[in-house]
């Protein structure tokens, strides 16, 4: 085998990743930075817009900006928590709603394209590896940051 390292593997792979889904969602005049968040909002509805940033493992600021673009374009709407005044919990609107299955179907079609040639076993297989390498390289990456490790939202998949 090659002697490229995993972490260009990985590197290669999350670029052309978000190369295709940026070209596919210019399409819905959209971009892959709002992609993400339509896709955990087509999951978890109502979604506090810093535990997405969490989540996306992406910087509040980054998140806030495609947020309002998705809210200037009518598609999410953001609503103060009843409970606390200064949280923002996020909600696809109508508009957003409808965008989901097109949003999904982008999402399925790179996975097919990067699964091509795969059997299903290897595709599990693969999953689950890539799964175990992503707790391991963040659990790494934040080994003094306790309660980062506490908030990954992949620490307990299997």
């Amino acid at each position: 085998m090659d002697k490229t390292s995993l972490g260009a593997l990985i590197s290669i792979t999350y670029r052309s990743h978000f190369v295709r889904i940026n070209n596919r969602m210019k399409e819905l005049g959209l971009s892959a930075g709002q992609f993400f968040v339509l896709m955990v909002l087509s999951d978890e509805q109502g979604i506090k817009q810093d535990t997405l940033a969490g989540r996306l493992l992406i910087d509040k600021g980054s998140i806030a900006r495609a947020v309002n673009v998705l809210e200037d374009k009518s598609l999410v709407k953001r609503i103060t928590d009843e409970n606390n005044r200064r949280a923002v919990r996020l909600h696809l609107t109508e508009a957003g709603e409808q965008l989901i299955p097109e949003v999904i179907r982008i999402y399925r079609e790179w996975e097919e394209a990067a699964f091509s040639g795969l059997t299903e076993d290897e595709k599990s297989q693969i999953k689950l590896l890539l799964l175990k390498i992503a707790q391991n390289s963040y659990k790494a990456a934040y080994e003094n940051g306790e309660t980062k490790w506490k908030k990954f939202a992949l620490k307990d998949l299997q």
